[in-house]
């Protein structure tokens, strides 16, 4: 199995939406073998997904022939690591992101200049004083993995974030970097930087996956510039980009980088515990 992700913004009529939505889940599925997670709204496509390595052209040929996609067809973003990362496949109609902010294509349109992996190193081991690095991510995902310097806002929603950014960005033409997952989650924010006159937003193409499979394909290149793992939403729960470790584990504290879900089923909490703490505690969080 490969393990790819891609979005693309455009208009599909809302009441075209169950019609794909049941397109996708049953040929995608039962054609294809793909698991994963696939959100369609009003504004676009989101895909996280998982198919077998035979079947790749094959999902090539149906975005080319299914005239929703034409003209759109998304940028495939590889993973760094490859496998199975899902059990199954969901398709659902929701917004591509939980932004928790009314959004619309005329905003989505004033797009953010994006930056390629090799771009984004190169200026960013040049980065100004003024300059603000931002990764949109969760706090979570900043705790096991970062680009040096980044600044993650300590915030529960995407509103929330939005704010604390505003409140950091000093004049309209201050030098923006914003950092995310896959890509989607900057878009969205740069685009609505931009679309409030914002005029230096840059993000990262494709995000810490392009940067990580970047790094991944230029061994002899000097250190990356992001140290430790890239969370993921799948059963990997994260992509080693370089061995450095930079959190602990919850219950004693030593150095760990690895996260799981609590093994008591009412529970389910998402920590990060050490290969004793699991045996010691069952692999739960002891509450």
């Amino acid at each position: 199995y490969y393990t790819i992700s891609f979005y693309s913004f455009f208009a599909i009529p809302e009441s075209r939406l169950q019609a794909l939505r049941d397109k996708i889940q049953n040929e995608w599925g039962k054609d294809l073998n793909i698991v994963g997670r696939i959100y369609i709204y009003d504004q676009g496509i989101n895909a996280q997904l998982s198919i077998p390595e035979d079947n790749v052209e094959g999902l090539r040929k149906w975005l080319e022939d299914n005239h929703t996609f034409t003209g759109r067809i998304p940028h495939f973003n590889w993973a760094i690591e490859h496998r199975r990362a899902f059990k199954a496949l969901h398709v659902r109609v929701r917004p591509l992101v939980a932004t928790d902010i009314p959004l619309s294509l005329e905003t989505l349109s004033c797009e953010p200049e994006y930056l390629q992996p090799d771009e984004w190193e190169r200026e960013l081991c040049d980065l100004g004083k003024d300059a603000l690095l931002v990764d949109m991510r969760n706090n979570y995902e900043y705790r096991i993995g970062r680009f040096e310097n980044a600044v993650c806002p300590d915030v529960d929603t995407f509103r929330e974030e939005m704010t604390v950014v505003r409140d950091m960005c000093k004049t309209r033409d201050q030098p923006i970097y914003m950092y995310c997952t896959g890509g989607i989650r900057c878009s969205i924010a740069g685009a609505i930087l931009k679309s409030e006159g914002h005029s230096n937003v840059k993000t990262l193409q494709g995000g810490v996956v392009a940067y990580g499979k970047y790094v991944r394909n230029n061994p002899d290149k000097q250190l990356s510039i992001f140290r430790g793992k890239n969370f993921t939403f799948d059963k990997r729960l994260g992509e080693e980009v370089t061995s450095d470790i930079l959190s602990k584990c919850d219950q004693c504290g030593g150095e760990c980088d690895t996260f799981t879900n609590c093994a008591n089923t009412s529970c389910n909490l998402l920590f990060v515990q050490c290969s004793k703490c699991a045996e010691k505690h069952h692999r739960t969080c002891g509450t």
